[in-house]
């Protein structure tokens, strides 16, 4: 027995529920590795177009170094 054939057969003792829960678990993960997958064969050049401007509306700042403390001047 292969393991979809396994899991055909678990998947019939779920209830209406699980198997709605497990539907979309099954249905994000699949999407989320399409996506995936789309993006390592695209060529670096058209990643960069689609990807340019992504933190226009959240910019990378560097905060400013706190201030030195004052120190006796050494002798």
């Amino acid at each position: 027995m292969t393991l979809y054939e396994e899991a055909l057969q678990l998947t019939e003792r779920l209830s209406l529920i699980e198997r709605v829960q497990l539907l979309e678990y099954l249905s994000s993960n699949l999407k989320h590795s399409l996506q995936v997958e789309a993006y390592r064969h695209i060529p670096w050049n058209e990643f960069l177009d689609r990807t340019y401007g992504s933190l226009a509306h959240d910019p990378i700042e560097r905060d400013q170094p706190p201030d030195v403390d004052e120190r006796d001047a050494i002798e």
